[in-house]
C-alpha cells in the first residue's frame, strides 16, 4: 500500500484561501473508484434479539469526490460508515480497497491500516480534553510512528500540525484545551486532526449536526476547499437535505438499505481536476 508524503507546511493554504476556493468550479471527469462495497450486513443482538442494521449495501466511492449519505435518524448511515471505514466490521460482505478485501483483515491490521488510509470527523468531535489542540492533532500520527518512529517523524509531522491548524484558522490557539474552544474551533481541530496522516478518505459522521447555521457553513466551506485545492475524498453521512445537495453525488439509506433510484450517480461541474499534494518534506515514509 502506497504512502503519501509529508507536504511542505508552506505549501498549506490559509482557512480563508481554502474556503473561497470551494465556489471556484473545475470541470468534471469520471473518476476511478477507490473504494468498493459490496453485499455488507450488519446487525447487532439486543437482549434476545437481533436488530438489522445494514441489509445488503453496495456502495462505490471515487477519487475526488464528495459523496453524500442522506437518511433519517436511525437508518444505518453511521454504521455504514463505520464499516466502510473500517471502524468496525461487516457481518457479511466485501469492502475493497487496492484490490483487496479490508473486511476480511484482522482487527490488528484493519486497525493499522485505517490510521494510514481514513481520517474521521464525527459530530461530537471526540477530542481528548486534557490535551490542546495542537496535541489532539498530534494523536494520529503518534499512534502511526509508534516508539522509535516517532522520535524520528515527530519534528516533520509536528511542523505539518501547526500548518493543518494555521490552515483553518486555529494557529493562535493551537496551545488550548478544547474546553477553551468554541464548537465551531473545536470542529476544525478535529478536521487537523482527521487530515494530519493525510489520509485517502475523509469520512464525517454529521460533521455540521452540532453546530449552529453560520459556523455548520464555515466548515461546510473548509472541507469543500479541501476537496477543490487538494483532491480530497470525501464520504459525509447527513441528514441535512441541504448540506448533500451541495455534494457531488447523493446516495440515499432507508432501512439499511440504498434506496434504488433515489441517488443522483453523476458529478456535477465542481470536481478537482487533479489530485494535488503539495511536494514531500521531512523523513520518507517508513
Amino acid at each position: 500500500m502506497s504512502e503519501q508524503p509529508l507536504p511542505d507546511p508552506a505549501a498549506v493554504e490559509p482557512a480563508s484561501a481554502v474556503a473561497a476556493a470551494a465556489a471556484t468550479p473545475a470541470p468534471a471527469l469520471e473518476r476511478p473508484v477507490l473504494l468498493s462495497a459490496r453485499g455488507l450486513t450488519k446487525s447487532y443482538k439486543l437482549g434476545g434479539a437481533r436488530l438489522e442494521v445494514l441489509r445488503g449495501v453496495d456502495l462505490d466511492v471515487r477519487e475526488g469526490e464528495i459523496l453524500a449519505v442522506l437518511g433519517k435518524s436511525g437508518c444505518g448511515k453511521s454504521t455504514l460508515l463505520h464499516v466502510l471505514g473500517w471502524l468496525d466490521k461487516a457481518d457479511a460482505g466485501e469492502i475493497r480497497y487496492e484490490g483487496q478485501d479490508r473486511n476480511g483483515l484482522p482487527a490488528s491490521e484493519r486497525a493499522r491500516q485505517r490510521n494510514r488510509v481514513m481520517g474521521f470527523v464525527f459530530q461530537f468531535y471526540h477530542l481528548m480534553p486534557e490535551l490542546t489542540a495542537l496535541e489532539n492533532v498530534l494523536v494520529p500520527a503518534m499512534i502511526r510512528y509508534d516508539g522509535g518512529g516517532w522520535r524520528a517523524h515527530r519534528h516533520a509531522v509536528t511542523e505539518r500540525a501547526r500548518a493543518l491548524l494555521a490552515m483553518v484558522g486555529l494557529g493562535p490557539r493551537m496551545g488550548h484545551r478544547p474546553a477553551e474552544l468554541s464548537g465551531g474551533e473545536r470542529q476544525r481541530v478535529a478536521i487537523a486532526r482527521a487530515l494530519v496522516n493525510q489520509p485517502r478518505f475523509l469520512l464525517c459522521d454529521e460533521p455540521t449536526g452540532n453546530l449552529d447555521g453560520r459556523t455548520a457553513e464555515d466548515v461546510r466551506a473548509l472541507l469543500w476547499g479541501l476537496n477543490r485545492t487538494h483532491g480530497q475524498t470525501m464520504v459525509i453521512v447527513t441528514h441535512d437535505a441541504r448540506l448533500a445537495g451541495e455534494a457531488h453525488r447523493v446516495v440515499h439509506i432507508a432501512d439499511g438499505r440504498i434506496v434504488a433510484g433515489a441517488s443522483a450517480d453523476a458529478f456535477v461541474p465542481t470536481l478537482p481536476t487533479s489530485r494535488e499534494v503539495p511536494a514531500a518534506q521531512g523523513p520518507p515514509a517508513p
